[in-house]
């Protein structure tokens, strides 16, 4: 038989952040773009083909940014208009849906 698990053995921290929610969101909806996990630093790089951006939570306005952009609060809407910009396929044109 194996050894015993420590009682209190210390588990991997688990992310929560607007950041992470947007991740999950671009996975579901985009998942030929690019995208790595949010940072420390407080981005969310994501790219297709040759184009790119880095998202951001603004923490005073409490909505997703990229550059100028502003994608407002809801994770699923933010990922929809990040694969747009980005021109990747299968994402809706604005007003759509």
């Amino acid at each position: 038989m194996g050894e015993p698990m420590a009682p209190f053995e210390e588990l991997p921290r688990v992310r929560r952040g607007p950041l992470d929610s947007l991740y999950a969101a671009l996975r579901r909806r985009a998942p030929q773009m690019s995208t790595a996990r949010p940072g420390e630093d407080g981005v969310l790089r994501v790219s297709y083909r040759a184009r790119s951006t880095t998202v951001t939570w603004d923490g005073e306005l409490k909505q997703y940014a990229a550059g100028l952009e502003r994608y407002g609060p809801d994770a699923e809407k933010a990922a929809e208009m990040v694969a747009w910009s980005l021109g990747a396929p299968g994402a809706p044109t604005p007003g759509e849906g």
